[in-house]
């Protein structure tokens, strides 16, 4: 709904210039200072910084504003009459009559080429009860130096009722009819101005608006915060979509407009309901975008059934896991390969997305036997962990897992092995016993943590592991750490040295590849101190290695493109939690633009974002549609020529079941759940 401002906030009174036609007026000569009486219009409501408790405006200590003529720009200051509706300003006049004044006082304002200029600003405070101090422009018409100022408000407001729980540090309004929130302006001094009849102009800026909480709000249920924001008359006739970040900087929810057009109305406020905010975020991290889950563990046949992962809820990152029974039996081996290689229930395998694309950021296989694991899994599984890799998802194994990740060792090359990192390893030939590690000096692992300062963690168990030397070490990849551990009696019985060998090493075959992390030790099973923090790095490592993405297809003019082929990688649907992406290039002087997308599936909800130049992702978009459905349609009367990023995103996950099928447990998927085969939709750009 609309408030008129006389009844809210601040409302300024403008006299126009017409009305002081054939009134002759006398030029400036003197540079004294003059006092100039300013008021603003009783009932004077639309506040500029403060209220008082009737919800009367009242001039504050420390206002200013610019007194204009063609060729001067004046700066005036309040002296008299702070928390009154009439004050006295005190100034220097250096120029000839006409005079406009705009209220807060800019240096850089001035009266060109028929108009006054001025800026408004990208960013606004968040301001409790009122709004941002500068961000609300006022004019006024002085005809002489004898007559007073009396303003009238250029811009109106739109009002967010904000309620809900979690932190606030601030928002971002996003005007979807593409029009400026904020830039250069040019009045029209035709005697409409201050009026629902004024014409302005904005260019260099941009449709999108900050808003920035000096301290971080906390949300509640019951009582709305309200943030005023002040937008440009006519914005919203399309509607907006917010944006609001959390403490750490990460947008921790989107929301869409309540109304589909809301068009603000100078001086006036364009109230919205009250709305709780939605849990629906996504990472500050670009690589961290556009998947279900962080971490996949592997405990299935072969390897050890682990349930946890400590490192995983101490930094944070979500864990799902499959877990054989202590028999590994032929329903477990089944289960094994239903999980990883796809069955009806999830044709593409629990790591991919129905276009191949990685579901989890990464993988964890467990210790165990490394050729029962890898025949256990089966080809179609195993090819499956290498498309996982090759479309940008990482892998961390500890002993098994770095033997499975390789393609043999020196004694013979393994089919069943993965051949991730495409190279060899050294069995150490140490079961059941300590070593100490040593963290390379410039490893990377030190971003993380810094390990008490020494580059040395302490007994970290190892059962069979293996090493990486340096001779072995192919081109592109690291040695992270290495072995602490002497024993004279090892070379005397032909075992090898492990001392200085490479104990965890990553490879990275190109940015669009995931990252390989095999590990000889076992540091997985660690609740606190250094080797926690060894496991803990190591993923995070892994996971900052995820591949960049990759645009889908260019959409051509008027041409629908059908994403509903299950059995299509490149014309999938989507998948839970996934983007896909899509690029537009747009010629010069399109007009009526419209970007559609539509799906069988009404109940699934699909984002829809655009953006310039670069991915459009929902938290960086120029557009950005998230309201429930799967119907999008995003509409603009002109659009700027180049290359534009159009992405979907599927918002909706399905609910996610710990199951156990004869002692063999891992998650099952229910509810809405059609993201896993992947949830059709067409999308079509268009222009004239």
């Amino acid at each position: 709904m609309r408030h008129n401002l006389l009844t809210s906030l601040t409302a300024v009174l403008f006299i126009s210039s017409c009305a002081f036609e054939g009134e002759e007026l006398i030029p400036v000569e003197q540079k004294e200072a003059i006092t100039l009486k300013a008021s603003l219009e009783l009932p004077a409501d639309l506040s500029r910084t403060s209220l008082n408790d009737d919800g009367k405006v009242l001039w504050s200590k420390g206002d200013a504003f610019s007194l204009l003529s063609s060729t001067s720009n004046d700066r005036f200051d309040i002296v008299d009459g702070a928390g009154t509706d009439n004050a006295d300003f005190k100034g220097t006049v250096s120029g000839p009559a006409p005079y406009y004044a705009l209220y807060p006082y800019s240096e850089s304002c001035k009266v060109e080429d028929g108009s006054l200029k001025f800026s408004l600003p990208q960013e606004q405070t968040f301001v409790n009860g009122s709004f941002s101090s500068g961000a609300s422009p006022a004019v006024a018409v002085l005809p002489s130096l004898n007559d007073g100022l009396h303003f009238k408000n250029l811009c109106g407001i739109l009002q967010i009722n904000l309620c809900g729980s979690g932190k606030v540090a601030g928002l971002e309004i996003i005007n979807l009819d593409g029009k400026p929130l904020w830039g250069d302006c040019a009045l029209k001094l035709d005697g409409k101005q201050g009026t629902d009849e004024q014409t302005v102009t904005i260019s260099g800026g941009s449709n999108v608006i900050r808003v920035n909480f000096d301290k971080v709000v906390s949300l509640l249920n019951t009582s709305p915060k309200v943030a005023n924001i002040v937008v440009p008359a006519g914005s919203f006739d399309k509607g907006f979509s917010v944006r609001i970040f959390d403490e750490k900087g990460a947008v921790r929810s989107f929301l869409t407009a309540q109304n589909s057009a809301v068009k603000t109305v100078r001086s006036q406020i364009s109230i919205m309901e009250k709305l709780k905010i939605p849990e629906n975020g996504e990472p500050k991290e670009v690589l961290a975008r556009g998947y279900y889950g962080d971490v996949f563990m592997d405990g299935s046949v072969g390897v050890s059934s682990r349930t946890t992962l400590p490192a995983c809820p101490y930094t944070g990152l979500s864990l799902e896991y499959i877990a054989s029974s202590s028999s590994n039996s032929s329903t477990d081996t089944t289960m094994t390969r239903n999980i990883f290689g796809g069955y009806d229930d999830d044709p593409n395998g629990v790591l991919l997305y129905p276009d191949g694309k990685p579901r989890f950021r990464c993988v964890y296989v467990n210790g165990g036997n490394a050729r029962n694991h890898g025949s256990a899994l089966g080809e179609t599984a195993r090819s499956r962990f290498k498309t996982y890799v090759a479309n940008g998802g990482s892998y961390v194994g500890s002993c098994a897992g770095a033997y499975l990740a390789c393609t043999g060792t020196h004694s013979a090359l393994y089919s069943v092995y993965l051949g991730i990192y495409p190279g060899i390893c050294t069995n150490c030939s140490l079961q059941d016993s300590y070593t100490d590690i040593f963290i390379e000096p410039d490893s990377p692992l030190l971003d993380y943590y810094d390990f008490g300062g020494d580059l040395h963690v302490e007994h970290v168990y190892h059962n069979g592991g293996c090493f990486m030397s340096d001779d072995d070490l192919i081109p592109g990849a690291e040695i992270l750490c290495r072995y602490d551990y002497t024993d004279p009696a090892r070379p005397a019985n032909g075992k090898p040295v492990i001392h200085q060998q490479g104990c965890a090493w990553a490879y990275k075959k190109n940015a669009t590849t995931g990252r390989v992390i095999p590990l000889g030790s076992h540091p997985e099973g660690i609740d606190e101190g250094e080797r926690r923090d060894l496991m803990a790095s190591i993923l995070l490592y892994a996971i900052d290695g995820n591949g960049e993405a990759k645009s889908k297809a260019n959409l051509s003019n008027g041409t629908t493109r059908k994403q509903t082929n299950p059995s299509s990688t490149t014309l999938a649907g989507i998948g839970d939690g996934q983007y896909h992406h899509f690029k537009v290039s747009i010629p010069a002087g399109a007009k009526n633009f419209k970007l559609e997308i539509a799906s069988e599936l009404a109940d699934y909800d699909l984002h829809l974002s655009m953006r310039k130049g670069d991915f459009a992702w929902r938290s960086e978009a120029d557009f950005c549609l998230t309201q429930k459905g799967s119907t999008k349609t995003l509409e603009l009367d002109s659009i700027e020529e180049g290359e534009w990023y159009v992405s979907v995103y599927c918002a909706t996950l399905p609910t996610s079941k710990l199951t156990d099928t004869k002692g063999c447990k891992y998650y099952a998927y229910e509810g809405l759940n059609a993201g896993i085969k992947g949830v059709p939709y067409t999308i079509k750009a268009s222009w004239e």
